[in-house]
């Protein structure tokens, strides 16, 4: 009796599956499979796997809730218990006139598809349960349609929990059902019985009418007594004898997706200004200086050496901010391929470029639009690609790969680099514009060996950490060990001192961290050490280097000593008493 009604369960499983997202499979009495979605579509004509849990719900009668397919009791001797890629499932017998017809099955096929389907077990056992009662009268009656009409209701009270729009049209486009979270997120209840072109742009509705209502993550903006609310769309049409009756659309909060890539790419908790550990002077001063422009929009530039934790400032100023609450993204300017650097940052359309996704891409700019965006590295920004953000920082807009379409950005900007910009501007390298819309606030972040009293901190602070995950218990380092940690210029700076100490703390054998193990890990500047000189004397030595160096760099003239002394965060007069030592 199933067979016959063939047509009308494969388009009920159709429906199904587009408004819970689980996959249906209708089988009758010989497990011969009528009606099935997804994967199990292809399969319809076919046998079900025989001492199956289909089997035995044909056998027995019985409904069956599965949540560990393959190792429960009732598949162990299922045809395909080793090939079996199930991760949950309800049957329930569709039973008529006391005798058992056939069943109906929900499936679920990926991990995400099975949280959802245990925590909603009990409204899908009932629905399931409802669903074979109704798939039984209409064989039984004539008066399915009704039955339908009714039983619709109750299916309507199991989406309704669904934490996503779901709207239900017909094929004149007239809004026949909404759940819950249509209504509470629009403010409206009004809207049933109404053409969509209440809610849609004509631009959205020519896309699915030109498609035959199929969509797949469409972006579409719906404004409502002048509140704008951004979703993605899907929709998937409901057949009726290879006619369009009627289509299921899904709309997915647009900001909310914003918020999920967020926790995904944050680690940990948010870090601040009183996070960061550091009582030198030169260090105190560069705190206070962000700290106390961390409430304004504008543009910052992060200047220091590599290492020295340019990424925890930016990270803290926006801590700090009024964007706080919003997306903090840190975009590394020098580890994204050039050739793909365009699309990660600004995103494309759909068809932008051989290769790209059917949907399209969500720039990271895009993604961080209300927060704040930081430029880690960006001295090794193409060219090209500096107009585009000079762009972003002027207009407040960007257009995604492929895109007419300006999208706004009320990011701010936060930059960072190791490398000597106004240098790199002289020699064509860096644009002049962008170089003075991004050093609107210049923040120089002194190097570790001019923070000489808070590199015993730290080290003791990346003690306490690395014991932690290494379960040791090292109490701390010897007087010699010590010395030379301070004594040290830390060419690498805080992060190369990490290094040490995680490297010392690993191989450490009894409980303080002695000279040999950290030494080891020094810089090789450090091991033509000459032993007769005092460590006044090597300081001033290793000064004298780097500060040549940076001649050799600049030049001699006054106005390059001016440049070297900002560099290295002394004043003129200390620079010129150093060189004369």
């Amino acid at each position: 009796m199933i067979d016959k009604i063939q047509n009308y369960l494969q388009e009920i499983a159709e429906t199904l599956k587009a408004i819970v997202d689980i996959d249906i499979t209708i089988m009758n009495k010989n497990l011969k499979r009528i009606a099935g979605t997804g994967k199990l579509k292809e399969k319809i004509g076919s046998q079900g796997p025989r001492n199956s849990v289909f089997e035995k719900c044909i056998l027995t009668g019985k409904s069956y809730f599965i949540t560990n397919p393959v190792n429960c009791r009732e598949c162990l001797n299922c045809e395909i218990n080793r090939n079996c890629t199930e991760k949950a499932e309800v049957c329930f017998p569709i039973i008529i006139d006391g005798k058992v017809e056939g069943l109906i099955g929900m499936i679920a096929f990926s991990e995400k598809q099975k949280e959802i389907f245990l925590k909603k077990q009990e409204s899908y056992k009932d629905f399931d349960k409802r669903m074979s009662e109704l798939i039984s009268s209409k064989i039984k009656e004539n008066a399915f349609l009704n039955r339908l009409k009714y039983k619709s209701m109750e299916l309507l009270t199991v989406i309704d929990s669904v934490d996503e729009g779901i709207i239900i049209i017909d094929k004149n486009n007239i809004i026949l059902s909404v759940n819950k979270y249509i209504k509470n997120r629009l403010k409206r209840t009004d809207i049933v019985g109404k053409n969509i072109n209440n809610l849609l742009s004509k631009i959205a509705i020519d896309k699915f009418t030109k498609t035959c209502y199929v969509l797949d993550d469409e972006e579409v903006n719906i404004t409502i007594d002048r509140n704008k609310y951004r979703f993605l769309m899907s929709m998937v049409p409901i057949h009726l004898e290879g006619e369009i009756e009627s289509a299921v659309i899904t709309l997915k909060d647009f900001n909310k997706l914003q918020r999920s890539v967020f926790k995904i790419s944050e680690s940990g908790d948010k870090f601040t200004f009183n996070d960061m550990i550091g009582k030198s002077t030169s260090f105190l001063q560069v705190k206070n200086q962000a700290k106390h422009i961390a409430k304004s929009n504008a543009a910052v530039l992060l200047l220091g050496e590599s290492g020295t934790g340019k990424e925890l400032f930016a990270r803290a100023i926006h801590a700090e901010s009024n964007k706080r609450d919003e997306i903090f993204m840190p975009i590394n300017c020098g580890a994204i391929p050039e050739n793909l650097m365009e699309s990660e940052l600004f995103g494309y359309e759909k068809g932008a470029f051989t290769g790209a996704n059917v949907s399209g891409k969500i720039g990271k700019f895009e993604i961080g639009k209300n927060g704040t965006v930081f430029l880690d590295e960006i001295g090794d920004l193409p060219l090209h690609l500096q107009v585009k953000l000079l762009r972003v920082l002027e207009e407040k807009e960007i257009i995604r790969v492929g895109g007419i379409t300006p999208i706004k950005m009320h990011c701010r900007i936060i930059a960072a680099t190791n490398k000597n910009l106004l240098d790199m501007v002289k020699k064509g390298q860096f644009r002049e514009d962008l170089f003075y819309r991004l050093n609107v606030i210049p923040i120089h972040i002194p190097p570790l060996r001019d923070r000489d009293i808070d590199v015993l901190n730290l080290a003791y602070y990346f003690l306490q950490r690395y014991n932690g995950i290494y379960d040791k218990n090292i109490e701390g380092f010897t007087k010699d060990a010590e010395e030379i940690l301070v004594g040290y210029s830390f060419p690498g700076n805080v992060r190369e001192l990490q290094n040490i100490i995680e490297y010392a703390i690993n191989f450490a054998q009894n409980s303080l961290i002695d000279k040999s193990l950290i030494s080891k890990r020094m810089s090789n500047r450090n091991k033509n050490i000459d032993t007769n000189m005092t460590l006044k004397e090597l300081v001033s030595q290793f000064e004298k280097e780097v500060i040549n160096k940076f001649i050799k760099q600049y030049g001699s003239s006054t106005e390059s000593k001016k440049i070297i002394a900002k560099k290295l965060g002394i004043g003129t007069a200390t620079l010129y008493r150093k060189i004369d030592d």
